[in-house]
């Protein structure tokens, strides 16, 4: 069957229960008496983001397709890894390689063509590599926004697949002149992995001149062993996290201002097949060290927002975990930082005019050489605006970047001293369009870069983590997309969705595949650069069938093309279809849901790639909240793959070896004090 007809076929199966109520609904003179009790918002639509436009707005004003997992959404979620706990937005998908990697793909794309923002802050934690998970704490997150397609105009190189924002809480405010102090403890346990964790924040306020001067401190721990699943236990799966972060501020009428500082600390097995290596024992430790400082001035309804930051990434790996020999030591040293004025409308028109700056210095240690000493430095200067004209929303921005990258040299690799300098110019123009109040049709053409990353040019070693050689490519070119989106958005009081299709068009595409080199008898993977095209389709939408009860629908699927060989693009995920019900009561605080999640074969995979059988698993939860002398207190419980079905995933980097995860319990019990 065409690609184009199991889109077609996939995403009519979901929408058809939803479009058929929302026409029931439509049609009525008025809603049911007891609808504006019922709060049927979903989690493509959020209330309001940051990311996609860097100021406060309505989701149903933004062109751009947004996501915003929180509140009892994101407490339920929240796993070891970002990945697992966003991929059931629809469009994400998580790229696992044990329990403590995984890595966002949206839309088929990922690595270097996703940035992470922790808290607003650019991250730098080598995501290059298909092992190198991004090193963010979400334990104690406020909510985790993603904005899907390119979006450079903001954050200029890597963001061509999308940008993830890990957003924390703001600081306590002491209103009224009185002290705050208060506190929240959250603990959970799964049972695939006999996994703990435990986070617990502090977090107060006191009254300072003339404004307010708030503080907060954070730790999070957790561990998991070997995974186990309906085949057997994995060995090498186990990892630990430990994570402190502390943050102090001052908040006036007229300015405010925030440090924050933190560390991560992980230590993570990863396995290899059995049969080729039954003894492997390897690991990865890594240490992130972060801090930022965040500034706002403002003055007749203009704002100036800065912020300044630093970060530094170590990762060892290990070949064997009775060794303290490192086999590949990486270490990146970022400074960033930017300026953003918020101004007053002009012509009608209200956003950010920007600049920013980052300086990254990268050097290796251990006995192995992947890549040379680096340096890479950029310049991006931005222009994003908003404008209500009737019943369009109209947006429109522009960005110019200059990034280098140089090496020194190294001998072992056999590279002399080079430097590369690269520019990019993009773009981005939308409109949302709503004819009536429930319904908007939103439209957006964005244009997306990336930089080759010193990996791409310059590695030349075997990588520990990948267990392959990697070989890149000096003379590679500056990747370019152009991604068109078109979306249907409907808010009733019933029925809230989005269906989007899109097409996302990569120039200069840079990718990993197999080649064979004489008498070398490890995988070797060499970098080459071609054209590529993406194309997809997404649907989220609840339908309030009582006031308690719902049911919630999500599919997603992307068709991924090298135009220039006309073959699949790799870590590209197969269609998916999830279907819950769920009951809600929401004065006593009660909940259940019962989910079936069903996963297609991916028919079209990258050279030699291993694609599973399609599976289809059932899930189950249930919870309370209750308000007690002491605070509110949440428990929940989950039972993950009801069945205990045996599967491989796609996304695992284990599927040829290993199953999916079995039957798991996971509890949640959390408090605010």
């Amino acid at each position: 069957m065409p690609m184009r007809y199991r889109i077609i076929r996939l995403l009519s199966i979901c929408a058809v229960p939803a479009l058929a109520l929302s026409a029931t609904n439509l049609s009525a003179q008025r809603p049911p008496a007891d609808s504006t009790k019922r709060d049927t918002t979903a989690r493509a639509l959020p209330t309001l983001q940051v990311t996609a436009t860097a100021v406060a707005t309505e989701a149903r004003r933004i062109a751009q397709p947004t996501a915003v997992l929180s509140g009892a959404e994101l407490r339920r979620a929240n796993s070891a890894s970002l990945g697992e706990t966003l991929q059931q937005i629809p469009g994400i998908r998580s790229l696992s390689m044990t329990t403590g990697i995984g890595k966002p793909v949206i839309r088929g794309l990922t690595n270097n063509r996703v940035v992470t923002l922790a808290n607003g802050q650019r991250t730098e934690t080598q995501q290059w590599g298909h092992d190198h998970s991004p090193n963010v704490e979400s334990a104690d997150a406020e909510r985790l926004e993603v904005v899907k397609g390119p979006a450079s105009v903001l954050y200029g190189s890597d963001a061509l697949g999308g940008v993830v924002n890990v957003v924390r809480r703001p600081l306590p405010i002491a209103e009224n002149a009185e002290r705050v102090t208060r506190g929240r403890i959250a603990t959970a346990w799964n049972s695939a992995a006999h996994s703990p964790s435990l986070t617990l924040v502090g977090e107060g306020a006191s009254p300072l001149g003339a404004g307010s001067l708030g503080w907060r401190l954070s730790g999070t721990g957790r561990r998991a062993v070997d995974l186990r699943t309906p085949g057997g236990i994995v060995p090498n799966t186990g990892n630990m996290t430990g994570y402190t972060e502390g943050a102090l501020g001052w908040q006036g009428a007229r300015a405010d201002v925030t440090g924050t500082g933190s560390l991560r600390d992980e230590r993570i097995q990863v396995a290899d097949d059995p049969i080729t290596a039954p003894n492997y024992t390897g690991r990865q430790q890594i240490r992130t060290l972060r801090g930022t400082v965040d500034a706002n001035l403002r003055s007749g309804g203009q704002r100036l927002q800065l912020q300044a930051g630093v970060e530094q990434n170590r990762r060892a790996e290990f070949g064997d975990d009775r060794t303290r020999t490192v086999a590949l030591g990486l270490l990146s040293r970022t400074a960033s930082g930017f300026a953003h004025w918020h101004h007053t409308p002009i012509a009608g028109a209200t956003g950010v005019v920007g600049v920013a700056v980052q300086h990254t210095r990268f050097s290796t240690f251990g006995s192995q050489t992947l890549i040379p000493d680096n340096t890479a430095r950029s310049l991006g200067v931005y222009v994003l605006e908003q404008r209500n004209v009737g019943d369009f929303a109209l947006s429109a921005g522009a960005r110019h970047d200059w990034r280098t990258l140089s090496t020194p040299g190294n001998r072992v690799l056999g590279l002399p001293p080079t430097e590369r300098a690269f520019t990019a110019s993009t773009g981005t123009l939308g409109a949302v369009y709503r004819p009536t109040s429930p319904l908007s049709v939103a439209v957006n053409v964005a244009r997306g870069f990336r930089s080759p990353s010193a990996s791409d040019l310059f590695a030349n070693g075997f990588h520990e983590g990948t267990r392959a050689f990697e070989i890149g490519r000096a003379d590679l070119r500056v990747e370019s997309s152009v991604n068109v989106d078109a979306a249907l958005r409907l808010r009733t009081s019933r029925v809230t969705g989005e269906l989007t299709g899109y097409v996302n068009r990569i120039r200069d595409y840079i990718y990993l595949t197999p080649v064979g080199m004489p008498g070398r008898a490890l995988d070797s993977l060499q970098i080459e650069q071609g054209n590529a095209r993406l194309v997809g389709a997404e649907l989220g939408a609840t339908i309030a069938l009582t006031r308690t009860l719902s049911l919630q629908t999500t599919a997603d699927v992307v068709h991924a093309t090298n135009t220039s060989d006309r073959t699949a693009l790799p870590f590209v995920p197969p269609p998916r279809a999830v279907l819950t019900m769920r009951w809600d009561e929401r004065a006593p605080g009660r909940h259940a849901s019962l989910s079936s999640e069903w996963n297609a074969k991916q028919t079209r995979t990258f050279r030699s790639d291993f694609a599973p059988q399609a599976w289809n698993v059932v899930s189950a939860s249930a919870g309370l909240s209750r308000l007690t002398p002491r605070g509110l207190v949440h428990l929940d419980v989950s039972v993950r793959n009801l069945f205990d079905t045996r599967y491989r995933d796609f996304m695992s980097r284990f599927k040829e070896f290993a199953d999916a995860a079995g039957r798991a319990f996971v509890l949640r019990v959390s408090a605010d004090l």
